[in-house]
């Protein structure tokens, strides 16, 4: 996995796909205990179902571009 600093707040990361399902799966298991602890801050949880969510579509956009 390489991590780039592109611009101001802005990262470029290049992984192969087995690193990039570990940092989601990693990612949903994070959610999954937030969405269980009543001190979870919600910022923090919006942020990572944005993230996943956004993730979701990108896969989803590459899975249909190479049917």
């Amino acid at each position: 996995m390489r991590i780039t600093d592109t611009r101001p707040n802005v990262l470029t990361l290049t992984a192969t796909r087995a690193e990039l399902a570990a940092l989601a799966a990693g990612a949903r298991m994070a959610l999954d205990l937030m969405r269980r602890d009543p001190d979870a801050p919600p910022m923090a949880r919006a942020a990572l179902e944005r993230v996943l969510e956004d993730y979701g579509a990108a896969i989803g956009r590459i899975t249909r571009g190479a049917a």
